[in-house]
């Protein structure tokens, strides 16, 4: 039997540590994470004070002030674990003997490895996606559990372009109305948070309807520079545009193998300052394999020998959930119909 490295506990942990998530799980990638050693995780809800200083006389005691923010969160991890069977095709490879044996199988074995990580990132993302629409909800027949992060109601809006329940929606908005709802977004989030908002997520129809509705109109066209035209035209993105930068998103999941679901659906947005004062990040908590090193956060990978029936299995488990400190810097704005 090949003499395959992977198969070594130390070095699979190592392994697995080193992979990065695909590109397109946009959140995933971006978003800081910082350990914790307790299954249960509480975090405050900071809001960015208006409260001014007043004034006291010489020889005289402070005034108190309360701490910043409106109060704390708390939950349970999420908590992911599934195995692989390794194909018969990587038994065979594992079993035979010979250099090209051993490298076959290696191969064969990172691939099994890295498309479990990859069931995880993919997962995290969707997680990532339902924070920031102001809470996650989770009903399996295993799982059920929701957890809330207190995002103000306006801060969370299925209202349709204008504002109002009698305005145009995302396919037939005027320019006019269109900047009238971004500013009045982008005000919300600096009135509430003291951050300015700097990003939009969405998809690339949802793009569309803003750029066709601006390029329709003689005035409105004028808004549009030539720069934020071409980026348009090259990447479906317009970096500037109501001094924002809009991103556009297409990554895709699916839970069944047979339909592929957006992780932004179309007709969404999300705005907000997402860098400023950390406002999301990814909290990872606890192994709970024996396996594991007492202490461990993070991912735990491992890998054995099954008996009966003979086989090889790969494990991988993660504690994890993504945190919400500053939701005043964040809004999301729903699907709404065309």
């Amino acid at each position: 039997m090949p003499d395959i490295s992977l198969f070594e506990p130390t070095v699979l942990q190592g392994v697995v540590e080193k992979f990065t998530a695909p590109a397109d799980l946009v959140m995933l990638n971006r978003l800081p994470r910082r350990p914790w050693p307790y299954p249960t995780i509480t975090w405050d809800i900071i809001q960015g004070s208006k409260l001014t200083a007043s004034p006291n006389v010489p020889n005289s005691a402070a005034h108190i002030v309360p701490r910043l923010g409106r109060g704390q969160q708390s939950a349970s991890f999420i908590y992911v674990r599934e195995k692989k069977v390794f194909e018969p095709t990587t038994l065979y490879w594992v079993r035979t003997p010979g250099e090209l044996a051993q490298t076959n199988a290696e191969a064969a074995v990172l691939r099994e490895v890295q498309d479990l990580n990859q069931r995880f990132d993919i997962y995290a993302e969707t997680l990532i996606w339902q924070a920031l629409q102001g809470g996650i909800a989770i009903n399996t027949l295993e799982v059920v559990a929701n957890v809330d992060y207190q995002f103000q109601a306006t801060h969370t809006s299925d209202a349709t372009w204008g504002g109002t329940a009698t305005g145009a929606n995302w396919s037939t908005a005027t320019p006019a109305q269109m900047i009238a709802e971004i500013r009045a977004i982008k005000r919300l989030i600096v009135r509430d948070s003291r951050v300015r908002a700097r990003e939009v997520f969405l998809t690339e129809p949802t793009m569309a309807y803003i750029f066709e509705s601006f390029s329709a109109s003689a005035d409105a066209a004028a808004l549009l520079s030539d720069r934020m035209k071409d980026a348009y035209y090259q990447t479906g993105e317009m970096s500037g545009f109501m001094g924002l930068n809009w991103m556009v998103t297409e990554g895709v999941y699916d839970t069944s193998a047979v339909n592929d679901t957006l992780f932004v659906a179309d007709n969404e947005i999300y705005v907000g300052n997402f860098t400023d004062n950390t406002p999301i990040y990814l909290a990872e908590g606890p192994t709970a394999d024996h396996s594991a090193p007492q202490g461990m956060t993070g991912k735990f990978a491992k890998t054995w020998l099954e008996e009966d029936p003979s086989g090889r299995q790969h494990l991988l488990e993660w504690h994890m959930l993504p945190i919400i400190e500053r939701p005043e810097q964040l809004y999301y704005r729903a699907a709404v119909n065309t």
